[in-house]
Formats: C-alpha cells, sequence, structure tokens
C-alpha cells in the first residue's frame, strides 16, 4: 500500500497536478479523479510488474539460447574432430584396401609358382609315398585352379603341403615294397633317411643296396653295408636305440 502511495502522488507530479487545482473542484470530482488517477497508477503498476516478469523470461531465454550456443559451438568442433578422424581412418582404409588388392595381384602368380617348384622337387625327390605325395600335389592344382576358392584358403593348402613335404626331412622310416633292380623285381625293405638317402635290403637280409637320386635308379651297395642297413632299419621301428651309422651317403665307397 505505501508503494502504491507513493507511486500515486509521483503520478500527480509528474502530470503537473497541485493541491491548487482542486481548490475549485466539486467534492464528488475530485473523488472520481482520485480513482481514476489511482486505477492509471495501478494499472501502470500491473503493467510494470508484468514487464519485470516478462523481462526475466526473456533474459533466462537469452542466457538459455547463450548456454545452448556455446553447447553447439563446442560440439561443432568435436564433430569436426570426429569427421577428420574417420577421414583419416577411411583414407587409412583405403590405402591399406589398395596394398591388398596389390598383394593378391602378387600373391595368386606366387602360389602358381610355388607349386610348381613344389611339383618339381617332388619329381627330382626320393621315391617313397609316391602315391599320397601325387594326391596332394593334384588336390593343391585343383584348389589352384578353382575360380570360387579364396586366396586366403589356397594360400593355407599350399602353405600346409609345403609344411607337409618339409616335415619328411626331419623323419626316418621302413617300409616294405617292390623295387626295379637289376632288369627285374625285388621284394625288399626300405629304409629313408629323411629326404637325404634311402636304402634296400632283401628280406633274407644278406643284400643291401641305395637309390641313385641322379640316375633315379636303385643300385647294390657292397655287403659291408648289409649290417648297418640292418641296424638302421631297427632304429626306424624303434627296435634299437639310435646311434651312429657307418651308411653311405651320395655315390658310397666300393
Amino acid at each position: 500500500m505505501k508503494i502504491r502511495l507513493i507511486f500515486f502522488l509521483c503520478f500527480f507530479l509528474s502530470a503537473g497536478w497541485s493541491l491548487c487545482a482542486f481548490s475549485d473542484t466539486p467534492p464528488t470530482d475530485l473523488q472520481k479523479k482520485i480513482e481514476n488517477a489511482i486505477r492509471q497508477g495501478q494499472a501502470s503498476q500491473s503493467k510494470a510488474e508484468a514487464w519485470t516478469k516478462q523481462r526475466e523470461t526473456y533474459l533466462n531465454e537469452i542466457r538459455e539460447l547463450k548456454n545452448r550456443k556455446r553447447w553447439l559451438g563446442h560440439q561443432q568442433n568435436k564433430y569436426q574432430i570426429y569427421i577428420q578422424k574417420q577421414q583419416e581412418t577411411l583414407a587409412e582404409l583405403e590405402r591399406k584396401k589398395k596394398e591388398t588388392e596389390k598383394i593378391k595381384m602378387s600373391l595368386e602368380p606366387f602360389l602358381d609358382e610355388l607349386f610348381t617348384r613344389l611339383e618339381e622337387s617332388v619329381k627330382k625327390d626320393l621315391p617313397f609315398l609316391s602315391e599320397e605325395r601325387q594326391k596332394r600335389l593334384q588336390f593343391l592344382k585343383d584348389s589352384l585352379d578353382n575360380y570360387h576358392l579364396g586366396l586366403d584358403e589356397k594360400t593355407r593348402r599350399v602353405l600346409e603341403a609345403l609344411q607337409v613335404e618339409a616335415g619328411y626331412g626331419g623323419t626316418v622310416e621302413k617300409t616294405e615294397g617292390t623295387i626295379p633292380l637289376e632288369n627285374r623285381s625285388a621284394q625288399v625293405n626300405i629304409f629313408r633317411l629323411g629326404r637325404v638317402a634311402m636304402f634296400y635290403q632283401s628280406l633274407d637280409g644278406k643284400h643291401a643296396g641305395w637309390f641313385d637320386r641322379e640316375k633315379r635308379q636303385w643300385k647294390p651297395l657292397p655287403d659291408k653295408y648289409a649290417r648297418e642297413i640292418s641296424r638302421a632299419l631297427e632304429i626306424a621301428e624303434k627296435k634299437r636305440t639310435p646311434e651312429l651309422l657307418d651308411l653311405p651317403i651320395g655315390s658310397p665307397e666300393p
């Protein structure tokens, strides 16, 4: 009420009113003028209060918009960094893709070359497990010629075949078979020393021989080697503990 009274007095003063102006005015008219002035003052006060509230609302909205603007600016910077990182990642993936394509273009011919070399190696190698090794080579050739087979699988199969062939070099084996010997066929025991040499011994244990890799034929050995080959056969069968043996490698001495 005190505020309204102060506002009412200020209203009269600002309008240039004075107590003298009411000296000739009838009380009824004076009361009406006062009531009108009070209503106008109240209306002005209500408008002022409404404006104050509206102003505070606007200020809050402005602050919120500024905060949102700062947040959007921050997010924009972050997204620009994200986009840059993604672009760098895509560029790196594209580079690796091109490198992979180059590798694929050179890998397939390389696998074919490896197969050719492996095939030639088996052909010139000692004559052991011939059927098994030929089947493996044929399977490998069919794999490399298969359009629908992936390059990864082709590579795996080539490496697997190479690993198997390399494994033969670290093993010894005894088998029994028929070999061509001096224009006849002979049933013998065969000893394979890795991929280094192969020897045979007659079933009665009296005669022995070796495989001449260069001439691709079996040849007899002096009888003095028969006992050593017997020991070698027993070692291959694990009937004897490993020991040093006097076996001819290459061209044997007479």
